[in-house]
């Protein structure tokens, strides 16, 4: 099943194309990266994903909805949302309550702590960073972080 996928997404900044008629899919359990050098436009797609800037053209679909056209706020409802290379945590909480509070950030509403806490707790044991859940995120390497 395509979790995600566009087609034929492209977005101008002036004359400038900075994503031309890109079709891009992610199947359910697939781990994908994006490389390119600077400028290709990686960070144009991202923010067309997560709807911080518009389409010109194309379609972008999630779990088989389109959702290009929809708010961020909409998109990050239904469970998409992007991070940023600038690394922000709160410095003074747990790594785990700071994943639990990513697990309750646009989450459907309902979500108890300790669905959080359940979910957070998995999460950190698939990036490797459950020995480390109970220290300050402000104690973990950039890198971790």
């Amino acid at each position: 099943m395509r979790v995600i996928e566009g087609e034929r997404v492209t977005k101008y900044f002036g004359g400038l194309a900075a994503v031309s008629n890109v079709d891009f899919h992610v199947d359910n359990g697939e781990i994908v990266g994006l490389i390119g050098p600077n400028g290709a436009g990686k960070t144009t797609l991202f923010n067309l994903i997560s709807a911080a800037i518009a389409l010109k053209s194309g379609v972008i679909r999630f779990k088989g909805e389109k959702i290009s056209g929809l708010k961020p706020y909409q998109i990050c409802r239904m469970g998409v949302s992007r991070t940023f290379q600038s690394v922000k945590v709160f410095s003074n909480l747990s790594v785990l309550q700071n994943v639990m509070l990513g697990s309750l950030y646009g989450a459907p509403a309902g979500m108890s702590d300790a669905d959080a806490n359940s979910e957070a707790t998995e999460l950190l044991e698939f990036v490797g960073l459950s020995n480390v859940s109970m220290i300050p995120a402000k104690d973990l390497t950039l890198a971790n972080q």
